[in-house]
């Protein structure tokens, strides 16, 4: 029977860690099924889902000291089956926001997206320089499911509603 398990990593930023980490799982058998990894604020933080057998997981947690001593914290979390998982009806947003950073961007949007209900499947926010002046400038991306009895347009004023008070720009994807 196939284990599921996320292993997270970080670790100071250099190369090699994603070859480290993905030898490791791959000489004891395990399969990556879904990753997510990037470099934030001089580390490289690694998060990925892999499938493999009983034996196979009892020999990755005995090789999680070796990524240790190669400088990575490594935990180890108890996974489901992605493709067995429940699922109710839903529906996608996706939409992506730029503003002037300041504190509390994602916690406005994401009490509204909580109070719809809504699951965000994915977010990544990064904050970069803007053009001529210099300031920071905030990005985000995410993607959520909506139940299916939610009315999508009534969420969608809402956040449009918070991006007027917060003088963001606000674009939903398709």
């Amino acid at each position: 029977m196939k284990k599921y398990r996320i292993l997270l990593s970080v670790g100071k930023d250099r190369p090699g860690i994603v070859d480290e980490v993905s030898t490791l799982l791959f000489e004891r058998g395990a399969n990556i099924e879904d990753s997510r990894m990037a470099v934030m604020g001089g580390c490289f933080s690694i998060m990925t889902l892999f499938s493999c057998s009983s034996e196979q997981l009892e020999e990755i947690a005995a090789a999680l000291s070796h990524l240790k001593k190669l400088g990575l914290e490594t935990t180890l979390h108890e996974a489901e089956d992605p493709t067995a998982a429940p699922t109710h009806p839903a529906l996608p947003l996706k939409f992506e926001v730029t503003a002037m950073d300041h504190p509390g961007i994602i916690q406005k949007i994401v009490h509204i997206l909580r109070q719809w209900k809504a699951n965000i499947h994915s977010l990544e926010s990064h904050v970069t320089r803007a053009p001529f002046s210099g300031a920071p400038l905030f990005n985000l991306t995410l993607e959520a499911a909506v139940p299916a009895e939610k009315p999508i347009p009534r969420l969608k004023e809402d956040l449009e509603k918070l991006a007027l008070e917060m003088n963001m720009d606000l674009n939903f994807k398709k």
